[in-house]
């Protein structure tokens, strides 16, 4: 049944906030009301003065609550409702919305009159609804006004004639709009069945855009969308271009590099020819360029291009040739490398921060290898065959990274590299077998290791008492987050000294018996899935314990369990036996059932000799008492044998 509620913000009547958090997330602090629970249904809103966003997200309405006078109202997002119409007098109790998001919706059209008194709209959003045809969208906004951001994006649109107009706006989306092709003069969609087929009702002239205005424009997803070389020439003044997953003419490269002032253009998944597979192209403005999935085999650059961000994933990319020194940021993601690409010689790219190679084909990486890149904080290696790391690879001084991806790869060993400003390292899926002593020496403010899916990790530490690398793990004074989940281990690490540590990852190893003595005090998250684990015991003790994680494993359906009764309860999958079951004897029982009755273990041997105390204590009691009497017997014998007689008062009668 759902709920009927009437959501009253209103000053006079303090109950109604409660009220109000009772179904909503009300946060005062950002001055947002945020409702999204599909049972509500919301009918009239009034609002507390100091409210400035409300959003209505997956609710049932079909058309939009009645709003009360709210002029600080600035964003009303309701996405996600069902609506099917708008009435034309929705918004006029909310002058000062600046933002409205009625995405994902079933919305045909809107009232011509909808937005009329609307002086400060800057953003509207009608993503993912019914909205076929244009014409029926008369656009008649408050005098003055010019809209940042128009999104239609995932609108069916089929209709459209030279009497579609658009209002001025800056940012337009029409992503996933079913365009077919775009030239110097008109925007053409495709033909609908059962709609206009013809081709004066299926298209837009452009000069109907207000092109002058435009800075954003997205054409993106639309896959059949056949781009012409004159369309390009009208949006050169557009500082930023979606074109992905489009076709792109003969000449993109050339309008891009001689008249274009894009600053920010993602063309990837495109459809283009490229001369000798190879992209060269950059413009004296372009800043961020997304170039993946266009199948390019080399990529170069030149000093003079000031490009910040390259994205150029899922490409054939095996050589690159960049002499950019402004480029911050590189993303090569599932190419073709087989060398680890370096700069040209006495090139440096200072300004580098973040280079991405993962999924490659790399099996070393050579010495001196990130000279080049002084300032790098972010690289990831991850995915590639790296079999070798030369130790002359990271600098020994100056290096600042940050994080360090090397997961999934083939790696045995490890140098150990001096990196102070590294934060995350993750080593995880490889076939290290061994660390080095000293390896997290040179790693002072490590907070996150992963080192899971390393089969042979321990295979030199055969049992707790031998010298293994884990006993230095307490060099990492900030360590947070350690994962040494799928890596053989067999026993419970001496953990105590990581005062920091707060989330602990042991699934998938062979421990059998886990005591919490063992592991750091201030432990919020221990994961111990997929072990052989049967008995727990002092989990009392880990007082800050939140997620405790035990299933599948052979637990004993005996007292050990008391302790970790609590956690257990909290698991949404305990009462699953296949995940969380014990055994007792040979039998295997679902272990929910045996929590509700389990009771604390009793310590016999404890009991055995308070037991013994107490009867020795008893008994020499006894004996002392015995010995005592005897002394006070032999003492006061002769005493105790005299027998007093009574005096006679009157005399016998005595004959004369």
């Amino acid at each position: 049944m759902r709920i009927l509620v009437l959501i009253l913000f209103m000053s006079t009547f303090p109950s109604s906030r409660a009220d109000l958090c009772d179904h909503c997330d009300c946060d005062f602090l950002s001055h947002t009301v945020v409702c999204n629970r599909p049972s509500l249904l919301v009918r009239t809103v009034s609002m507390l003065p100091n409210i400035q966003q409300l959003h209505l997200n997956s609710l049932n309405l079909p058309q939009p609550p009645h709003f009360l006078f709210h002029p600080n109202l600035r964003v009303l997002r309701m996405s996600r409702c069902g609506m099917h119409e708008v009435p034309g007098s929705t918004f006029l109790p909310l002058p000062g919305l600046e933002v409205i998001d009625l995405s994902n919706n079933h919305l045909e059209t809107l009232p011509p009159t909808v937005l009329r008194s609307l002086k400060f709209l800057r953003v509207l959003i009608l993503t993912n609804n019914r909205i076929s045809n244009l014409d029926q969208l008369a656009w008649i906004l408050s005098p003055g006004v010019v809209l940042e951001q128009l999104d239609l994006s995932g609108n069916p649109i089929a209709i459209a004639t030279s009497m579609t107009v658009f209002p001025p706006v800056r940012q337009l989306f029409l992503s996933d709009t079913r365009m077919e092709s775009v030239n110097e003069t008109v925007i053409m969609f495709k033909k609908l069945p059962g709609k206009c087929e013809k081709d004066v009702c299926r298209h837009i002239p452009i000069h109907n855009l207000n092109i002058s205005l435009i800075t954003t424009i997205d054409f993106s997803s639309n896959r059949e969308l056949e781009i012409d070389s004159g369309a390009l020439d009208i949006f050169s003044n557009a500082t930023f271009v979606d074109l992905s997953n489009t076709r792109l003419p003969i000449g993109f490269e050339e309008w891009l590099e001689r008249k274009s002032r894009v600053k920010s253009l993602n063309i990837s998944h495109c459809q283009m020819p490229l001369h000798e597979d190879t992209w060269t192209a950059c413009s004296q403005f372009l800043h961020s360029l997304d170039i993946s999935g266009i199948g390019a085999k080399r990529l170069r650059f030149s000093r003079f291009c000031p490009i910040r961000t390259v994205f150029a994933r899922d490409n054939l990319l095996s050589t690159v040739y960049i002499d950019a020194v402004s480029i911050e940021s590189m993303h090569f993601e599932r190419n073709m490398f087989s060398d680890f690409p370096i700069p040209p010689p006495g090139v440096e790219l200072t300004e580098l921060h973040t280079l991405s190679l993962s999924h490659n084909l790399m099996t070393s990486l050579p010495p001196h290898a990130l000279q080049s890149y002084p300032n790098l904080q972010h690289f990831d290696l991850s995915n590639n065959q790296l079999s070798e790391i030369d130790p002359q690879a990271f600098p020994s001084i100056g290096l600042g990274l940050i994080s360090l991806d090397l997961s999934s790869n083939q790696l045995s060993s490890l140098p150990h590299p001096i990196l102070p400003s590294l934060l995350l390292l993750d080593l995880s899926s490889n076939t290290i077998s061994h660390l080095d002593p000293h390896f997290f020496t040179g790693l002072p403010m490590l907070q996150q290791l992963r080192i899971a899916s390393n089969p042979t990790l321990f295979s030199r530490c055969p049992n707790r008492e031998s010298p293994c690398w884990s006993d230095h793990l307490d060099e990492l004074t900030s360590l947070v987050d350690l994962d040494i989940s799928n890596s053989g281990l067999e026993f419970s690490l001496h953990l105590r000294h990581l005062r920091t540590l707060k989330s602990l990852m042991l699934r998938g190893n062979e421990i059998r018996i886990i005591d919490a003595k063992s592991l750091p005090e201030n432990l919020r998250t221990l994961d111990l899935g997929e072990n052989r684990v049967q008995f727990t015991s002092n989990f009392s003790k880990l007082e800050h314990l939140r997620d405790l994680r035990v299933d599948q494993n052979p637990l004993r359906c005996d007292c050990s369990l008391y302790d970790i009764v609590p956690h257990l309860l909290n698991q949404s999958q305990v009462s699953d036996p296949l995940l969380y079951y014990c055994f007792s004897g040979s039998w295997q029982y679902p272990l929910l059932p045996y929590l509700a009755s389990v009771k604390p273990c009793i310590n016999t041997t404890r009991n055995f000799y308070s037991i013994l105390i107490t009867t020795f204590i008893i008994a020499f009691a006894i004996v002392a008492a015995l010995i005592g009497g005897f002394l006070v017997y032999r003492k006061y014998a002769e005493r105790a044998n005299f027998v007093y007689k009574r005096i006679s008062l009157v005399e016998s009668p005595v004959r004369l």
